[in-house]
């Protein structure tokens, strides 16, 4: 087992000394062709000793010649201007940096083998309005590319269409980002730093900005935030060997992992574990840095860039207020105050941000004077799963909260100084933003569907067990009907395997209305490609599972699962009952492409899908994706043989 950096001792000793880093910035006003390389080198992480040496950790990164690192380089892109990326895997031929467990389904190279130092990598761009080629979807990953020297000839996955990839920008101004989505290797290869932000401008975002409604330039930062967990010579670390200690715990991989595994695979063999979480927060790969801010207004796009970890945001400082002008997809028709600055500390100012989740807020440090501090700070779940907040914002599901006196409950921190001139925004409470916003999720009748929606499914989130006994999570099917019994077979209700026929066809240019039902007991961030869609409306959902397998329970015995609707269950006239409608919070508004559907949740969402060709939608807890937490989907006239006809 090897030896940690102690998270504690690193928060107590050196937080907030290190400036935060900002990711260099390839503006594609003047290029409309980026080569991005993933390569391997050493970064300065903000970590020490416990000497005070300042140590270097060996990252992957993306490089445009001597521009990027950890974060990659920030692609600024522009509203209907085509950018064209040229993707390289440059790694070394040394294998990974992190323990790879081959016995989950994964890009497994054959005539360049993992063991040979192989690493599959396909980059996706995540919100990203992508043709299916150039979507980087699990089964497209390469190779290292050959032609260099050390480097081999390239083997790609099914559906591997190249490495280019034109994006046609035809959306609306975002804040988007790229990162790796190689098949059971997601978790591993943005562990090991392959991501960065792609931000997308248009007109009206631009002139909002020329107006100082919203802050730009300086004034304007991605700050991504990831756990992370390492070894006391500062390299990264990821358990997953038997005797590896879960970082923030005295638990080993062996206690989550059953003596099966290792009776099947040997005692040396890796295992996927079911979440991670780290002791040390980085934010654009820096521990706990420092911000030093003018006492004005500022523009963070703070994206939750980590494996498993939510964090529910705040800042130390009620005088610091806070306006969400943005999600996932963009800005918002009004801006919403979540922090209203007065100086007194309210239950409601925070925000929840779940891995893969973007929010745009405004902060204002106006109320702060010179050498004044404040923190962004993190009450989410310390090292375990998160269940949902109540209106506090107190945790549900008894999960243990962080708080400030946590290393884990403390992001970075932001100082105030006169030598930077303040903006000044123009921007007022419920000031209009995005003056073209569609309401695509308008429910005029107020019967929970969409009134755009010419079709509704009912998807499940389930969490079973794979043959080992380990913990698996799985997307499937959730209509009423005949319960699956075989994941890779036809059936109306269950789970289904990653690679079972296709279930979710939507015809090219349908609007669809997605219900999301929760059966598992922890939240789940679902990330649908291709589309940016509105939530509808959320939902409470109970049922039975006396047998804890995972599934609601036949309670009516007839072989079938049935729905019924009310807060009342009545388990002998129906097995599943949809309740009252729970109130959305802000950060669930405006267009999305990642929410958290919490445990005895129905999460209903709505999306047009426009373009034709195989995608996938997803848990976005890496480990989870990576563990069968994810399904294909084809939008248009099926293939033949890739739907449920494959059984007829």
């Amino acid at each position: 087992m090897p030896e940690l950096l102690s998270g504690d001792l690193l928060f107590r000793d050196h937080a907030f000394e290190s400036d935060v880093p900002l990711p260099d910035v390839i503006d594609t006003a003047s290029r409309r062709t980026i080569t991005l390389a993933a390569r391997q080198f050493d970064q300065f992480l903000g970590l020490y000793d416990q000497f005070g040496n300042a140590l270097t950790t060996t990252v992957w990164g993306y490089k445009a010649g001597q521009l990027g690192g950890y974060p990659g380089p920030t692609i600024v892109a522009y509203e209907d201007r085509a950018v064209t990326m040229n993707w390289q895997n440059k790694l070394p031929l040394t294998g990974h940096l992190l323990p790879i467990d081959t016995t989950i389904h994964l890009a497994m190279p054959v005539r360049r083998p993992l063991e040979n130092g192989y690493v599959p990598l396909v980059a996706h761009l995540h919100g990203g309005h992508s043709s299916a080629a150039a979507d980087g979807t699990a089964e497209q990953w390469f190779t290292q590319n050959g032609g260099g020297r050390g480097q081999g000839p390239r083997e790609t996955g099914r559906t591997f269409a190249g490495s280019s990839s034109r994006y046609d920008n035809d959306q609306g101004a975002a804040t988007l980002w790229y990162h790796d989505h190689a098949l059971g290797m997601t978790r591993l290869n943005v562990y090991a730093g392959l991501a960065g932000f792609y931000i997308l401008q248009d007109d009206e975002r631009l002139a909002l900005e020329a107006q100082q409604i919203l802050p730009s330039g300086r004034y304007d930062l991605g700050l991504v935030i990831q756990d992370r967990a390492f070894t006391a010579d500062g390299q990264l670390y990821l358990p997953a060997f038997r005797d590896d200690r879960l970082p923030g715990t005295t638990d080993t991989v062996g206690d989550m992992v059953p003596q099966a595994f290792y009776d099947a695979h040997g005692e040396g063999a890796p295992s996927i574990l079911p979440e991670f979480f780290g002791d040390t927060i980085l934010v654009n790969g820096m521990a706990w840095p420092n911000l030093d801010v003018a006492a004005g207004e500022y523009e963070f796009r703070l994206l939750n860039g980590s494996d498993s970890r939510f964090y529910v945001v705040s800042v130390s400082d009620p005088r610091v207020g806070i306006t969400l002008v943005g999600t996932d997809g963009g800005l918002l028709p009004h801006a919403l105050t979540i922090s209203d600055g007065d100086g007194v500390a309210e239950p409601g100012e925070f925000l929840v941000l779940a891995p893969g989740d973007r929010v745009e807020l405004v902060f204002n440090f106006s109320r702060l004077g010179p050498g004044e501090t404040a923190t962004l700070l993190n009450s989410g779940p310390e090292f375990e799963p998160f269940k949902g907040v109540d209106l506090s914002g107190a945790l549900l599901g008894g999960a243990e909260a962080a708080d400030a006196g946590d290393p884990v409950g403390n992001i970075m921190q932001f100082t105030v100084t006169a030598a930077i001139p303040a903006f000044d925004a123009h921007l007022s409470a419920g000031q209009a933003l995005a003056g073209g916003f569609a309401d695509l999720a308008s429910d005029a009748d107020g019967n929970g569907i969409a009134d755009a929606a010419t079709n509704v499914r009912l998807l499940g989130l389930f969490e079973g067990a794979d043959e080992y006994g380990r913990i698996m999570p799985m997307l499937g099917k959730a209509e009423a009907g005949s319960i699956i019994t075989d994941m890779m077979a036809p059936g109306d209700f269950g789970p289904l395997m990653y690679d079972a026929p296709i279930t979710e066809n939507p015809q090219l240019g349908a609007t669809e209305q997605w219900e999301f039902l929760n059966f598992t007991e922890d939240a789940h961030p679902v990330h649908v490609h291709l589309v940016q869609y509105q939530v509808v409306e959320k939902r409470e959902i109970f049922f039975v599972d006396e047998d804890e397998n995972g599934l609601p329970d036949d309670t009516t015995g007839d072989g079938l699962i049935s729905y019924g609707h009310g807060t009342t269950p009545d388990y002998t006239k129906a097995d599943i009952w949809i309740g009252d409608v729970i109130p959305l919070r802000p950060e669930e508004t405006g267009w999305q492409d990642t929410v958290p559907v919490n445990p005895g949740t129905m999460m209903s969402i709505v999306a047009r899908f426009d373009r034709p060709g195989e995608y996938v939608w997803h848990c976005h807890i890496l480990s989870h994706e990576d563990n069968e937490m994810m399904r294909p989907f084809y939008v248009g006239d099926l293939p033949v043989g890739q739907g449920m006809d494959y059984f007829t």
